[in-house]
C-alpha cells in the first residue's frame, strides 16, 4: 500500500509539473502599467538607442511624468533642454525658447525643435529632432495615476546638421521564424517579447523531460513484467499509465512547436527602427547634336 501511494503521488506530481510548464505561456502577471501606447516597448527603449549614420548628430532619450499626457510630453521637451543646457555647458539659468519647426502651418513627419539660449547677449542655438515616443499609464501603490512618456530626440553636434531618415516597423520578416525553428522561443526573445519566448522554450523543455522520464518508468514497468511474472498485470497497468503520459507529452511538444513556429511569423514584435539612406539630388546637363539641351534629374 505505501509503494502504491508513493506511486500516485510521483505520478500526480510528475503530470502536475508537466502541466504547469506547458501553460506558462498562458500565464498573466499582475501589473501596475493600465495603459500603454504599445504592447512591447520600443527597441530604442528596450535595449538601446539607434546609431547615427554619421557624426553631426547624436540620439538621446528623455523621460518626463504628469498627470496628462500632453504635460508628460512637455515635460520630455524640458528635459531635453535641461540635458542640452548640462552637456553644453550652458548656465541653468538661462531660459529655453523652444520652436516647433512646421511647413505650411503643419507639423512634418519627423517634428524638429529650436532651442535657443540667450547667453551674454549672444544666440545659441541647438536643433534637435522627434523621431518617436512611447508612453504607459501606471498606477502607484498610493493610488495616484500619471502618465510617463518617452521619446527619443537627435540632437544636432554641428550647425550642418544631417538628420538620419528613420522608420519604425513590427515585422521581422522570417528571421525570427527561423531562429524559433532550430530553438523554441528563440524567435519571440529576437523580436522582443522576453516573456513569451521564455514560456516557450521553458514549456518545450518540462514536456521533454515528462517524455524522458515517463519512458524510462514505463521501460522499467516493462522490465519488471518479464522478472516477476506473479505481478506482470499490475506492472502492465503502470507501464500503459506511463505510456499515456509520454504520449500526451509528445503531443503537447509538438502542438507548442507549432504555435511557437507561427507565432514567430505572425505575430507583430517589438517596433523597431530602419534607417534610410538619404535622399540625394543630382542633376545632369547635356548638349546633343542638334544643339539641344537635355536635362537629367536622378533622385
Amino acid at each position: 500500500m505505501k509503494s502504491l501511494s508513493f506511486e500516485k503521488i510521483r505520478y500526480t506530481f510528475l503530470i502536475v509539473s508537466i502541466v504547469l510548464g506547458a501553460l506558462a505561456p498562458f500565464r498573466v502577471c499582475a501589473q501596475k502599467v493600465l495603459q500603454r501606447s504599445e504592447k512591447l516597448r520600443p527597441a530604442w527603449l528596450a535595449n538601446r538607442t539607434p546609431k547615427p549614420g554619421n557624426r553631426t548628430f547624436h540620439y538621446q532619450v528623455t523621460e518626463g511624468e504628469h498627470k496628462t499626457l500632453q504635460d508628460a510630453r512637455h515635460s520630455c521637451l524640458l528635459n531635453l533642454s535641461t540635458y542640452i543646457k548640462r552637456t553644453r555647458h550652458i548656465s541653468e539659468q538661462a531660459v529655453a525658447e523652444i520652436k516647433l519647426e512646421q511647413e505650411n502651418g503643419e507639423s512634418s513627419e519627423s517634428e524638429n525643435y529650436h532651442f535657443s539660449y540667450d547667453i551674454r547677449g549672444e544666440r545659441v542655438t541647438v536643433i534637435s529632432c522627434k523621431y518617436d515616443e512611447y508612453w504607459e499609464y501606471l498606477l502607484y501603490p498610493n493610488g495616484e495615476r500619471i502618465y510617463r512618456c518617452y521619446t527619443l530626440y537627435g540632437i544636432a553636434d554641428e550647425a550642418n546638421v544631417m538628420f538620419d531618415r528613420l522608420s519604425f516597423s513590427r515585422k521581422y520578416g522570417v528571421r525570427g521564424f527561423v531562429r524559433s525553428l532550430v530553438v523554441p522561443g528563440w524567435g519571440q526573445l529576437y523580436k522582443g517579447n522576453t516573456t513569451k519566448g521564455a514560456c516557450i522554450l521553458g514549456g518545450e523543455v518540462a514536456l521533454i523531460t515528462g517524455i524522458l522520464v515517463a519512458e524510462n518508468l514505463r521501460s522499467s514497468y516493462v522490465k519488471k513484467m518479464h522478472e516477476q511474472p506473479k505481478h506482470l498485470k499490475t506492472y502492465n497497468t503502470k507501464a500503459d499509465n506511463w505510456e499515456n503520459v509520454r504520449n500526451a507529452c509528445i503531443g503537447g511538444a509538438a502542438a507548442l512547436y507549432v504555435y511557437n513556429l507561427v507565432d514567430a511569423l505572425v505575430a507583430n514584435g517589438r517596433k523597431r527602427s530602419i534607417r534610410h539612406k538619404p535622399a540625394r539630388l543630382a542633376l545632369y546637363l547635356s548638349v546633343g547634336d542638334c544643339n539641344g539641351m537635355t536635362l537629367a534629374v536622378r533622385f
